[in-house]
């Protein structure tokens, strides 16, 4: 396999002549999750560093064996009796050892101190659709980011240190993050990107590449049954018979040549942290496919930024009570576009994601929350319809709604933008993964229907050696994730995987 972090760019070449090679690991996604999961796995290792833990009885835990990795020791142990905003308690141990009281607003040195031992390596390979930040490349240029940025930083690399480095590189002499010590997402995904070559795990990612397929091998067979001859040529892959192997497909784009080359890697572990907005929701009603309706907000901008819609044009109607509904209300308010906003419940629902956000830290989603329950009252260019649901969109742009009555309205619009969330591309797992899902029978959501894992080591309940990380398990926030890459990592260090031979095609 050849690779290039710093490129755009990057092949997944042959490791042996028939298209096979083998590695301990595969993680697909290289997000904030994965990224993390792979600089535990080159051998960085999370040990107490003695700082003294406000909660006692952790801090008694951390006593007991503070000479082993915190990977090496019992994590249902040590997380037993924590509390805070994740589901996972492996994700609350690590953020109470590498964020101390952050729920406090406070900004405490980490417990965590970090040693490197190439001999603790387990080989792995990442891989992404694109370049290592995940979804943080693609997401909007003009956002802030929801989190503190200081909870946007991986294990290793202080993410303020590294903001203020860029910025006099840049000469930005302010060094200081924006509203409220929020950070701009432009920022975020280069922190990402930079994290990979910096931290030195560049070798294991791949980017460019579509997974295609997993598929677990039982009793893997790479000798012919009746003339016992080698199916695999290389010698390295024919001790695999027999193995219990994951066979994972797919295709590297070449994006100089414009063509994709097919890949097949055999791996005894698979761990997906693919993220869960790869996908758009969609209301499926008729007419959701007219050129007017949109599904992200990158699109509404480009319709605003071309002029194509002005202030005196027809509304824009956004459909959606989330954060990025209220990013696209901010978007359109800022260059003057009338809004009608539609949602389906009313606008100071428990449920409510603006409802609970921190005024003061977060003051244009309050304005928002502010003209959700007042309208017009509060903004003459926004009117709210809650409690609607879209019943058409027309050809001529208009749009039909109902109330919670069955009273239908119809509005004319410039731009339909619907933000109701997504939803993960789960295509290469039999049945789209549902049967790794709590519910079977229905779609893969991080909300409703996450994958059903073991809380301790991530691993699934249903497939031994498939792991999940990341919003596929209900961690939707950089801070907590790191948890579960935290839990995948100690899992597979006390498996003892056997460290195989050489490849003798690494670095070709």
């Amino acid at each position: 396999m050849a690779n290039n972090v710093a490129s755009s760019d990057c092949e997944i070449r042959c490791c042996c002549e028939i298209d096979h090679c083998y590695t301990q690991v595969v993680v697909i996604g290289n997000g904030p999750s994965g990224i993390c999961l792979s600089y535990f796995l080159s051998g960085n290792w999370p040990y107490y560093n003695g700082k003294p833990h406000q909660l006692e009885f952790l801090q008694e835990r951390l006593n007991e064996n503070q000479t082993l990795s915190i990977l090496e020791q019992d994590l249902e142990y040590l997380s037993n009796g924590l509390e805070g905003r994740s589901s996972n308690p492996v994700s609350l141990l690590f953020d109470n050892l590498h964020h101390p009281n952050a729920d406090l607003g406070l900004e405490e040195e980490s417990c965590l101190q970090w040693i490197y031992d190439k001999n603790k390596q387990i080989p792995h390979i990442v891989l992404g659709s694109g370049i290592p930040g995940g979804a943080w490349q693609k997401m909007d240029d003009t956002l802030l980011t929801l989190s503190l940025s200081n909870w946007m930083e991986l294990p290793g690399m202080e993410f303020k240190k590294w903001l203020q480095e860029t910025r006099l590189g840049q000469g930005d002499n302010s060094g200081q993050t924006d509203n409220g010590n929020r950070a701009k997402v432009t920022e975020v995904a280069q922190y990402y990107k930079d994290y990979v070559q910096h931290m030195g795990l560049g070798e294991n990612f791949y980017s460019n590449v579509t997974v295609t397929s997993v598929k677990k091998l039982t009793g893997m067979r790479v000798i012919n049954s009746e003339n016992g001859e080698p199916e695999i040529a290389c010698q390295r892959c024919r001790r695999l018979e027999g193995e219990n192997m994951f066979e994972v497909k797919g295709l590297a784009r070449h994006n100089d040549m414009g063509t994709e080359e097919p890949f097949c890697i055999f791996t005894p572990n698979v761990v997906i942290a693919t993220g869960t907005s790869d996908y758009p929701n969609r209301l499926n009603v008729s007419g959701e496919n007219l050129n007017y309706v949109s599904h992200n907000l990158k699109k509404l901008e480009e319709t605003i930024m071309n002029e194509e819609i002005c202030a005196s044009s027809d509304p824009v109607l956004i459909v959606g009570a989330g954060l990025s509904a209220a990013d696209a209300i901010i978007f359109a308010q800022n260059n003057n576009i009338p809004v009608t906003h539609a949602f389906r419940r009313k606008s100071n629902n428990k449920g409510q994601p603006l409802r609970n956000l921190p005024k003061l830290l977060y003051p244009e989603y309050n304005k928002i929350y502010t003209m959700m329950n007042s309208g017009p009252e509060s903004n003459t260019n926004y009117l709210n319809l809650p409690q609607h649901t879209i019943v058409e969109f027309r050809p001529d742009r208009t749009v039909v709604l109902q109330d919670l009555n069955g009273n239908q309205t119809s509005v004319k619009v410039s731009h339909a933008c619907v933000l109701i969330g997504s939803k993960p591309k789960l295509d290469f797992l039999p049945n789209y993964g549902k049967s790794y899902s709590l519910h079977k029978n229905m779609l893969v959501s991080c909300k409703n229907n996450p994958l059903d894992v073991d809380p301790y080591t991530m691993e699934s309940n249903v497939e031994p050696s498939l792991y999940a990380i990341g919003p596929l398990v209900g961690d939707n926030f950089v801070r907590f994730l790191q948890g579960g890459a935290l839990a995948v990592a100690s899992n597979l260090i006390q498996k003892k995987i056997p460290t195989p031979p050489p490849s003798p095609f690494r670095g070709q």
